[in-house]
């Protein structure tokens, strides 16, 4: 098994800021006063940013290691694994430490090479201003966008990422949660940085006070930023530091 560390690339596209939302498209409100609108977003913004270990690191790592599995070309059907430890960088605010595991096979149009699948398991935890988590993850992608002569990657899959949480401003909320994000047509720059891409997603889980779930939308936008809907509400992600402002 071969050990790889990368530069991320800067913290992708994610969640949608829909231009219009129903209250259809932001259903099943919080069902405890102990895990608030805010507290959703505490949570969604730290699944999703670099800081953390969210989806935002992942996507990177995936992009980048489905490139080197592309140029290596085990043949078609072919696989390659890859697995590494990510952690804070000294002194940072927000501390966090995850091991990945990543399985990636080529994809083939007539016995060419063309896209690259890829699984992955995490585990780890952070520690940040307003929240603390243990998790664990899995991620599944389908990378497009590898030949020499695309200037983006594309991302279609799911991230899913389970833990227990205590959230340390506010009515200070602990319980346990499930994200669940699906991804369609994430562009990521090969030269850094998040093109356009959207996702819906699903948070789960429950409290001392009982159960709550949440689904939304999201909309990937220019500098490493999210716009993420909930309940009506959205939410402006900061895909690197993870913090989340009420629009």
């Amino acid at each position: 098994m071969k050990t790889i560390k990368f530069i991320g690339i800067p913290a992708l596209i994610v969640m949608l800021a829909v231009g219009s939302c129903s209250k259809n498209d932001n259903v099943a409100p919080v069902a405890s006063a102990d895990v608030s609108t805010d507290d959703a977003a505490t949570i969604m913004a730290n699944s999703l940013s670099s800081n953390s270990g969210g989806m935002a690191s992942a996507s990177a790592d995936v992009a980048l290691n489905a490139q080197v599995t592309f140029n290596a070309n085990p043949g078609c059907g072919g696989t390659k694994t890859y697995s590494f430890t990510r952690q804070n960088p000294q002194g940072a605010t927000t501390t966090y430490s995850y091991s990945f595991n990543y399985t990636y096979t080529l994809n083939c149009v007539n016995n060419t090479p063309d896209n690259v699948t890829s699984s992955a398991t995490s585990t780890g935890s952070f520690s940040g201003p307003n929240l603390t988590s243990n998790d664990t993850g899995t991620s599944t992608f389908t990378v497009g966008g590898l030949s020499p002569s695309a200037t983006a990657y594309t991302l279609n899959g799911e991230y899913k990422r389970t833990g227990s949480f205590t959230r340390k401003t506010g009515n200070m909320a602990t319980g346990n949660s499930n994200v669940d994000i699906t991804v369609s047509n994430l562009m990521v720059s090969k030269t850094g940085g998040v093109a356009s891409g959207s996702a819906t997603y699903t948070l789960s889980g429950s409290s001392a006070k009982g159960s709550f779930s949440f689904t939304g939308t999201i909309t990937f936008i220019a500098n490493n930023q999210a716009n993420v809907v909930i309940n009506g509400t959205t939410y402006l992600v900061d895909l690197t530091t993870g913090s989340a402002t009420k629009q």
